[in-house]
């Protein structure tokens, strides 16, 4: 998968370097940048990663669901909230919040 494996490298960079480095934010952008391009993909990315590299994406969360504004983004991070509780629940609920697509309810 293209994708995942851009993602990765991308991961790998921002880990070389130090927490407090302002540089990290471009390659945060990358990421954001990426992931946008095609929703089913960054499903099927986000369901594949574990832990650790979500740390990394998990701030995305709410900007991706609100600009896919698809049920199955939704859905997806109502697994990844299954599969890892309570590692990145706030930016699930952020993520779940910002759909407001014509089921709605369906979804909280």
């Amino acid at each position: 998968m293209y994708l995942k494996d851009k993602i990765l490298e991308i991961i790998k960079i921002a880990e070389s370097k130090h927490r407090n480095d302002p540089s990290i934010t471009q390659e945060m952008d990358q990421l954001t940048i990426l992931m946008l391009q095609n929703v089913n993909e960054t499903i099927e990315l986000l369901e594949s990663l574990e832990m650790e590299e979500l740390g990394w994406l998990c701030s995305d969360f709410e900007e991706l669901s609100y600009k896919f504004q698809s049920k199955a983004f939704v859905e997806c991070l109502k697994r990844l909230d299954q599969k890892f509780p309570r590692k990145m629940s706030y930016e699930i609920q952020n993520g779940i919040e910002a759909y407001y697509g014509d089921d709605e309810n369906e979804i909280k």
